[in-house]
């Protein structure tokens, strides 16, 4: 079935069904890091950044951004990351559902920054635009990235017979900078070297998450 996706909202749903987004079951990591931050600054960063994916959206496309002063060097990062990587996008900005074996409502959605060939490599890349990748930004993109990933292989009939490959696609953040600069963080070498799991940390929380909403269902069953 179709994924829907109300932007407003963000809010996906599948066959009229409200499906959890994979930033709705990492919520406890990002509050951790954005709880003491203003909201107004909050949303001005979220601002710049969707500003910043639709221009790079548009620009993998062949389409030319309009002028934007305020992303420009953000832009300026990414020309210079295409430049220098080769890159084979079999998706840009797509969402992406995890469904289990027997096909039922997918337990999560999402939305793909990008997923194809990096050099040599299949990998799945998230861009982030914010200030600076700090270790704890970098956890909390491990288990993103891990989501994205399990939905790509695992999430449909037609690609659980890659499943065995899964483990070899690479997940990479891409950090554009405002002054032109990127970074291209490979993950799975973050992982390894701080000792962390992103996919099972990600998946501990999606156990929170179904076992929060059990629970409020009961409550709203008892009050009837």
């Amino acid at each position: 079935m179709k994924i829907e996706f109300d932007a407003d909202k963000h809010e996906y749903t599948v066959g009229g069904v409200k499906i959890p987004s994979v930033s709705e079951i990492l919520a406890p990591l990002n509050a951790e890091r954005y709880g003491s931050i203003n909201a107004m600054v909050l949303q001005e960063a979220a601002r710049k950044g969707t500003a910043v994916h639709e221009a790079t959206e548009q620009i993998d496309y062949d389409i030319d951004p309009e002028e934007n002063p305020e992303i420009e060097g953000y832009l300026e990062a990414y020309y210079s990351f295409l430049f220098d990587h080769y890159c084979d996008w079999q998706m840009i900005e797509q969402p992406v559902a995890f469904y289990l074996p027997d096909n039922e409502p997918p337990l999560y959605c999402g939305t793909v920054d990008r997923f194809g060939i990096v050099d040599d490599d299949l990998a799945v890349v998230d861009i982030k635009t914010y200030a600076s990748m700090t270790t704890e930004a970098q956890m909390t993109a491990a288990s993103q990235l891990a989501l994205y990933r399990d939905a790509i292989y695992f999430g449909t009939p037609e690609n659980r017979e890659r499943v065995q490959d899964c483990e070899r696609v690479k997940r990479y953040i891409l950090h554009l900078k405002k002054d032109g600069k990127y970074r291209l963080i490979d993950i799975d070498t973050f992982e390894k070297k701080r000792g962390w799991n992103g996919q099972a940390v990600a998946w501990e929380l999606y156990e929170i998450y179904r076992q929060r909403q059990e629970c409020l269902k009961a409550g709203k069953r008892g009050k009837k």
